[in-house]
């Protein structure tokens, strides 16, 4: 599943990737691949914007078999022995039969949709309602006990049989939710647009707690959660948009701590592993850790990544993410030096003059984007420049030496 794991880990049981040999491997779409892929067999799994979802040998990188849906695939996929299930922005829940891609259901979750506000990031006109271009992900479905957790652009929260695809209880929240949610003891824990973290019990959908975020209603900048929750030692960890990360008591939804990082985003979830917080901010290009226990620093590495919205993970003494520059990291988790770094090709050219000399998102770049206006059409055009030097918004999986991870250039690439 979605980092590995129900409880969102982090952690791949494979060699560490000291020295990076270069790509073994890149297999192309014809769209933007945000979906985290997953790594089950011999084979990895993942959706394309292209609205394919794919299954290819992880060895060779030779297609399997596909399946075309009607919307976006910017989910991540839950992977079993006998099925896969991933969400399209053509607002259904899909399972596949894992060995041939044949459908076995759908599930009918009602129309997707971005969040969207009344100049929502300070766009113009100020009283036009507008989605949000920073919301690119759709929720990724999460396996438990026969049973499949997931969130939809509806605002709605789902538990559905994973057998026939038939729903057991829902929630409404009345905002987008697009994330992962997390399992923990007989709770299931998620968030959304709503500010709120919720916690609800597994069987019947009750809530049991909720815990309230930061509140924006000017620009819609420094609110709603975009981040997946992760379990450590009974704790819950997530990042937020109003610039904090949490960290709360699980069985009671309780603060325990909580740091703030200079009005950026924590888009990506955040690594918990040896008594200590990972996670990347988006504007101020941080990558910082954190004692798990109190939240004091241990480090903060100024990373040049640009925004980082992948999510760390880890195969024991390095970490690996993604950056919105076209660039992948390895790190050392002790201390964040850097170990390599993996350029994506697009990056490399900068044909629209994005980044730059030290690989850096130039403001030179925004400032003629945005020479005729600050609107929904100028963003997208920042937007489609950001994304042309192949921004890596996927979050990575490692199995056996190899790192695979999606690009905006279209690839899903294996790096050695």
């Amino acid at each position: 599943m979605f980092r590995g794991d129900a409880q969102h880990s982090g952690y791949f049981a494979s060699p560490d990737i000291d020295t990076l040999h270069g790509v073994k491997w890149k297999f192309k779409t014809n769209g933007y691949v945000f979906s985290s892929p997953a790594v089950f067999g011999q084979d990895v799994y993942f959706g394309s914007n292209d609205s394919t979802f794919y299954a290819v040998d992880k060895s060779s990188g030779r297609e399997k078999w596909s399946y075309k849906t009607s919307g976006y695939v910017a989910s991540s996929p839950a992977v079993t022995e006998e099925s896969v299930y991933f969400i399209s922005s053509d607002g259904y829940l899909y399972a596949l039969e894992r060995s041939s891609g044949k459908l076995q259901w759908r599930f009918n979750e009602g129309p997707e949709k971005h969040f969207s506000a009344p100049g929502v990031q300070g766009l113009q006109p100020k009283d036009e309602i507008i989605a949000d271009p920073w919301d690119m992900y759709v929720s990724s479905p999460v396996w438990h006990d026969n049973v499949l957790y997931f969130g939809s652009g509806n605002g709605n929260f789902y538990a559905v049989d994973a057998n026939t695809g038939m729903e057991k209880w829902h929630i409404a929240t009345g905002e987008a939710i697009h994330n992962a949610p997390t399992i923990y003891n007989d709770m299931v824990i998620f968030g959304g647009w709503d500010r709120f973290l919720h916690a609800a019990n597994l069987e019947t959908g009750r809530e049991i707690w909720k815990f309230e975020t930061g509140k924006d209603t000017v620009n819609y900048n420094q609110t709603g959660i975009q981040s997946s929750p992760v379990v450590w030692n009974d704790r819950i960890y997530f990042g937020c948009r109003d610039a904090h990360v949490y960290a709360l008591d699980g069985m009671t939804g309780k603060l325990l701590w909580k740091r703030f990082n200079r009005y950026s985003w924590v888009i990506n979830t955040p690594l918990v592993r040896d008594s200590t917080v990972y996670y990347g901010t988006s504007d101020t290009h941080r990558f910082i850790a954190l004692n798990a226990i109190n939240g004091d620093s241990i480090y903060s590495k100024d990373i040049p990544a640009g925004y980082i919205f992948s999510s760390p993970v880890t195969t024991g003494k390095q970490i690996y993410f993604g950056g919105f520059n076209g660039t992948v990291h390895a790190v050392k988790a002790k201390n964040g030096e850097k170990m390599w770094e993996y350029r994506m090709d697009a990056s490399v050219a900068d044909r629209d003059s994005v980044l730059t000399a030290d690989g850096e998102i130039s403001n030179d770049f925004y400032r003629r984007v945005f020479k005729d206006g600050y609107n929904a059409q100028t963003h997208e055009v920042a937007m489609k420049g950001l994304y042309s030097v192949g921004s890596v918004l996927s979050t990575p999986a490692v199995s056996d030496g190899v790192l695979y991870v999606g690009s905006a250039d279209g690839y899903l690439y294996a790096l050695h």
